[in-house]
């Protein structure tokens, strides 16, 4: 291959260069392949193959020349995802109003309890999994004792995020198995989720709000899903374009972000305990978006934010970090841990299914199908999953199952799912031992389900009363 003489500056330039031409042939190819939208698959998933096909690890491997995309692209690919997922998590508060927490938690709490049974059990379940099977019989270090949690609920930008940490603590295998993991649960999620729509439908004893069978993959896509903006108002003329106006509210969220780490790493490092220095700042970025949007609202500001411009600026973020995050991603050391993908991957699907088809109508109360549909999706996958199987149980939106899963997100995912505690999962790993962390992880997972039990008994007592006193 022709090597062209660049700064390292002007490489970074190319880099994005190739990237917006390879995501042009993934469309195409999404576009053209038959099955492939009808499963759901983003551009920048295939976007991530293309560039392993053509890049030096299969096309390279084949034809000794390194293939058609330059090393140094590859090297500033290979930190777009640690970057870029900084982004994404500060976008998630950025743009919305805010509602009191009282309204957010009446109408999330069942879906906030159930995912975090589906967490802390992928948690638990994978730890195990690791102790007993992956470790002793395969040689898959004890670290990946959250991989399950970080890969399915997490998706490729928490673990492109836990990277460092997991480099630094001599695991980088992990993070080529858990990006692995991710893009199966993407097809694993869609997938297990339309077939889970077919036997309900069929089954008598399972009330669905839907009434006849999906035919094909109906009317939302990836990248376009989310928690709709509840204001379609335009935005204010800050002297600048939305788009530019969106980019530095991010810019200060990140920023807040970057502080408060700084002052946990300092607080902590002052009583002699370090374990902030190899944190990762992405949790902390969704704390900032949600600081700086909160301070916006209060200062009535709020206005200048908006939110289709900061979901755009996300998309592409999110897009770049997929991408990048799967095309760089080590083949060899990914062939070497396919038993463990595979286990691993029979484990979260199973547990999925479990949960949701028993654990979602004891947590959750009426149409507990749809809503726990969307718990399992995002199990599965990622946010946008559970909204894609939502709309295939409910496509007239007859339940208020999307504003509760969207209000979900504002508990969640600050916590688990790429939150705070998924991104402590490893220093506590390191810590401890992954039998030790799927013990207390298993122990709260219980604990999570009897919560959730007790609380949707007492929903339905509450609501039976004021009809028993009315019929006396």
């Amino acid at each position: 291959m022709v090597t062209i003489e660049y700064s390292e500056a002007q490489w970074v330039g190319v880099a994005f260069v190739f990237l917006g031409i390879v995501l042009g042939l993934a469309w195409l190819v999404r576009r053209y392949v038959p099955g492939l939208a009808a499963l759901f698959i983003p551009s920048s998933v295939i976007a991530g193959f293309v560039i392993l096909l053509i890049g030096p690890q299969l096309l390279g491997e084949w034809t000794g020349t390194g293939g058609l995309i330059p090393a140094q692209v590859i090297a500033v690919w290979s930190v777009l995802p640690g970057i870029f997922i900084n982004i994404v998590f500060a976008a998630v508060m950025l743009g919305k109003r805010l509602p009191s927490l009282k309204n957010i938690w009446g109408a999330s709490a069942p879906h906030f309890i159930l995912g975090s049974v589906f967490s802390f059990g992928q948690f638990a379940l994978g730890a195990f999994a690791v102790v007993l099977i992956l470790t002793p019989i395969f040689g898959l270090t004890d670290l990946a004792g959250s991989i399950l949690e970080m890969s399915f609920a997490g998706g490729h930008g928490t673990i492109a995020g836990m990277g460092p940490l997991l480099d630094d603590a001599g695991a980088g295998e992990v993070v080529d198995l858990g990006l692995g993991l991710a893009t199966v649960s993407m097809v694993t999620g869609v997938i297990g989720g339309s077939l889970i729509v077919r036997y309900a439908l069929k089954h008598p004893k399972i009330p669905v709000a839907r009434q006849t069978p999906p035919t094909r993959a109906e009317g939302l896509d990836l990248s376009e899903v989310g928690i709709a903006p509840e204001d379609d108002h335009e935005p204010a003329d800050a002297g600048m374009s939305s788009v530019t106006a969106a980019f530095m509210f991010i810019s200060l969220a990140v920023a807040v972000a970057i502080a408060i780490l700084e002052l946990l790493r300092f607080a902590f490092g002052a009583v002699g305990l370090d374990i902030f220095d190899n944190f990762p700042l992405f949790p902390f970025t969704v704390i900032g978006g949600f600081l700086v949007q909160a301070i916006a609202t209060k200062l009535g500001k709020d206005h200048y934010i908006d939110r289709r411009s900061v979901t755009g600026i996300s998309s592409i973020s999110l897009d770049a970090l997929i991408a990048s995050a799967i095309g760089t991603m080590s083949l060899a050391a990914l062939g070497a841990n396919i038993p463990a993908l595979v286990i691993l991957t029979v484990i979260a699907v199973a547990w999925s299914v479990f949960g949701m088809l028993f654990l979602g109508p004891r947590i959750h109360g009426p149409s507990w199908f749809e809503h726990s549909l969307a718990d399992f999706g995002q199990s599965q996958g990622n946010v946008a999953t559970g909204f894609i199987l939502a709309d295939m149980a409910d496509p007239k939106h007859q339940t208020n199952t999307a504003t509760a899963y969207g209000y979900k997100q504002l508990t969640y995912e600050p916590i688990l799912g790429g939150g705070i505690l998924t991104a402590f999962s490893v220093p506590l790993i390191i810590e401890w031992g992954s039998l030790v962390f799927g013990v207390i992880s298993a122990v709260i997972t219980v604990a999570l389900v009897l919560w959730g039990m007790a609380r949707n008994r007492a929903s339905s007592g509450a609501s039976r009363e004021p009809a028993a006193r009315t019929a006396s």
